[in-house]
């Protein structure tokens, strides 16, 4: 299958995109350039004609693009609306238009995270995301929700967690650069988010389907990751249990 990524160019992408190689071909897509072995496509996602050259002769995508989480950036709704939101819906459109079916979108748990604390947090559970970040990602799951229901495409949404690269267990990072020195739920190794991914990506049977995808061995505690573990066949390969657990873990 030809797969275009979006967002590949970024930290998320740049472990996304490893449990596809060898498995699939890869047309990856950016705003800014970077050095890469695949194909890729350089172009902003809010701009349609960049989404039709970006997406033709594919059969699936990826998309893991989002507005930069520099200083400033979600402070407007222009920025991220531009990205996360116009992006995602001239994906869908312009997929549509070509014959494309399958999608998998790299959502966030926070399109829930405005509910008082449940004991589980469930993938059927209303919408209730918090600041603008939160908004845009329910936004994108709405998007992709209709698309499917309208046309009969097949989606999955990956509700992700606290995105981290675990590449040297001795230092666990965040985007920034951050060092991690705790393990809560929803750490999750950038890989294991490309893994879940790919497995959405080749499931024979979908429709429309949410899946947490979250690392840390607690978080099946917090959220309902059992469709996770079944429908995908997917376990985190890298679930940071070398450091100490939060505080009421």
């Amino acid at each position: 299958m030809k797969v275009l990524v979006t967002g590949a160019g970024g930290f998320l992408g740049g472990g996304l995109i490893e449990p596809f190689v060898g498995r699939h071909d890869l047309r990856l897509m950016d705003l800014v350039d970077w050095q890469t072995p695949h194909e890729k496509v350089l172009g902003d996602v809010a701009d349609l004609e960049t989404c039709r050259r970006a997406v033709r002769g594919c059969q699936g995508i990826v998309i893991a693009h989002m507005a930069s989480r520099q200083a400033g950036a979600y402070e407007t709704p222009g920025l991220p609306f531009d990205a996360n939101v116009k992006g995602t819906a001239n994906l869908f459109f312009a997929g549509l238009e070509c014959g494309l079916r399958r999608y998998v979108l790299v959502s966030s748990e926070s399109v829930v995270m405005g509910h008082p604390a449940p004991p589980r947090r469930t993938t059927d559970m209303p919408y209730r995301g918090t600041t603008l970040y939160g908004l845009t990602k329910v936004c994108q799951e709405v998007i992709a929700e209709q698309f499917q229901r309208e046309h009969g495409l097949e989606v999955a949404a990956l509700r992700v967690g606290y995105i981290l690269s675990a590449d040297d267990p001795n230092r666990v990072v965040d985007k920034y650069g951050k060092p991690i020195q705790e393990r809560n739920p929803p750490c999750t190794d950038r890989r294991d988010i490309g893994e879940a991914a790919r497995l959405a990506i080749e499931l024979p049977d979908l429709g429309y389907e949410v899946f947490y995808v979250l690392g840390a061995p607690e978080a099946d505690r917090f959220y309902d990751m059992e469709p996770t573990f079944r429908r995908l066949g997917w376990k985190p390969r890298y679930d940071f249990t070398w450091l100490p657990p939060a505080k009421g873990l």
